[in-house]
């Protein structure tokens, strides 16, 4: 029996808002525990862990979606595995040597082990994540997200009682990871493939049809993580650790939406994008970037408007100065937040080396521009220059998954028109809201625009009938694409 999109995603998105609400809540609480210094540090093993997962599997890991033969995603998860332990063995090999080179190094000694144990867990955690969506187990996908979320704040709370402020960032983060990935495990029945490794064998005919991967969505994720640990140490460079903490922090709260919406809608567009054909799968992907873009855009307006006397009233003292950055970042934020999910298109339609190509000539284009301006501009004014260039990239990754991909253009026109009237009404009358003297009377004052914008986009924009066609769209035996055919 399948289940409507609307449903699978609702479950798996309100699972991870809630999340999202741990981590967003918990913000003022952090920033009377941990300094905005150490903050940056812990950012940096957060991206070093990043960049090392991307080894740690050759992102095979997200080809088990895609065969037919359970088998064939046997073979891929124990090549991922194999992958991931061997990484793992040479950082421990690499810790070990450290350590004997230099004993006293205590922090290369926590960021090192704690690299080792993120390597080989997370390993194991993308491939179970990978066979939930190809058994539509959406559910335990969101039980994960949240398990994360939530262990990742009690955790880091709760050891920053009893060890420096490092350890317990380092060490709570890789606990929770360990409690996501006991979330994702399927139910291990008798016969499931994933249970039963492959042969040698059959580990190189995966490795060989699935080559594309490797070959073009390593270099994709590594351009993106080097990127924003390269904007990251450049604001540093100037500036110290404390600003990159400012940067880091504003960073992980205006994107938050978009790992909500990546994680809830991602695994279901990719089940529907790997099955479908381009005209129906561009049709539904156009409409629910439209739907998306429409309900977001005014609570990012709010949120950027009101940023920096929030940032100062929520935050301790010592993270003052961390409003501007929100600021900066809210225009690229919604942008990606409507289309962050697109990229698993790319992977349907195999078309990896067009975003490959996309991803690194952002990160070459980012890091040149936010290099030279740092040595004149102070970091927020870089900031601004770097959200800038992200809105404009957003729009042309956008437009080049329906070039490359082959989904009808007219659509994406239609979604283009629709944003520019509902981006100039939302800033427009959200300044003027913001004039309001009262700030309860703000919070009405953009509630009632956020109804009117999307009522008449509801009534005289056609949006009525593109959430009636997201509402039908179903995910399961049948596919969710059907619904969007002429």
């Amino acid at each position: 029996m399948s289940a409507s999109v609307v449903s699978r995603a609702a479950g798996l998105g309100a699972l991870t808002a809630a999340g999202q609400l741990v981590v967003i809540g918990s913000l003022p609480l952090y920033s009377r525990v941990f300094d905005p210094g150490v903050y940056g540090e812990f950012v940096i093993f957060v991206g070093a862990t990043t960049v090392v997962s991307v080894f740690a599997g050759l992102r095979y890991d997200s080809a088990i979606v895609l065969p037919r033969s359970e088998p064939l995603a046997a073979a891929l998860t124990t090549l991922v595995m194999l992958i991931a332990l061997g990484v793992a063995a040479l950082l421990l090999l690499a810790v070990g040597g450290a350590a004997l080179w230099a004993p006293s190094n205590a922090l290369g000694g926590i960021f090192g082990l704690g690299l080792v144990l993120a390597t080989a867990i997370g390993g194991l955690q993308r491939c179970l994540t990978s066979w939930c969506v190809r058994g539509n187990r959406f559910l335990r996908i969101g039980v994960g997200q949240f398990s994360l979320a939530l262990t990742t704040v009690l955790a880091q709370l709760a050891l920053a009682r009893f060890m420096a402020q490092l350890p317990a960032l380092v060490w709570g983060y890789v606990g929770a990871l360990v409690v996501q990935t006991l979330c994702v495990a399927p139910p291990a029945r008798p016969g499931e493939a994933w249970l039963h490794g492959a042969s040698w064998r059959g580990i190189r005919l995966a490795a060989r049809k699935y080559r594309r991967f490797p070959t073009y969505m390593v270099g994709y994720a590594l351009a993106s993580t080097v990127r924003d640990r390269l904007i990251q140490i450049v604001l540093g460079i100037g500036a110290g650790t404390a600003a990159v903490g400012r940067f880091a922090l504003a960073y992980r709260v205006a994107f938050a939406p978009n790992s909500l919406i990546y994680s809830a809608v991602s695994p279901i567009f990719y089940s529907i994008a790997s099955r479908g054909s381009r005209e129906s799968v561009g049709r539904f992907a156009a409409g629910l970037v439209e739907a998306a873009f429409v309900v977001l855009l005014v609570p990012y307006v709010a949120f950027a408007i009101e940023a920096p006397a929030l940032a100062d009233e929520l935050l301790s003292e010592r993270w003052h100065g961390t409003g501007p950055y929100l600021r900066a970042l809210a225009a690229p934020a919604v942008m990606l937040a409507a289309t962050c999910w697109l990229d698993r298109a790319f992977d349907s339609f195999r078309r990896q080396n067009v975003a490959f190509a996309l991803e690194a000539s952002f990160t070459v284009v980012s890091v040149v521009l936010v290099a030279a301006l740092s040595r004149v501009l102070e970091p927020v004014s870089v900031a601004w220059a770097f959200g800038a260039l992200g809105l404009v990239y957003y729009w042309i990754y956008f437009l080049t998954t329906f070039l490359a991909c082959g989904f009808p253009l007219q659509d994406f026109r239609r979604v283009c028109r629709t944003g520019i009237f509902v981006a100039g009404a939302a800033v427009g009358l959200g300044m003027l809201a913001h004039q309001l003297r009262e700030p309860l009377l703000r919070v009405l004052a953009y509630g009632i625009l956020m109804v009117g914008v999307v009522g008449v986009w509801a009534r005289f924009g056609g949006g009525a009938d593109i959430l009636r066609a997201l509402m039908r769209s179903r995910v399961g035996n049948a596919l969710a694409a059907q619904e969007w055919q002429r």
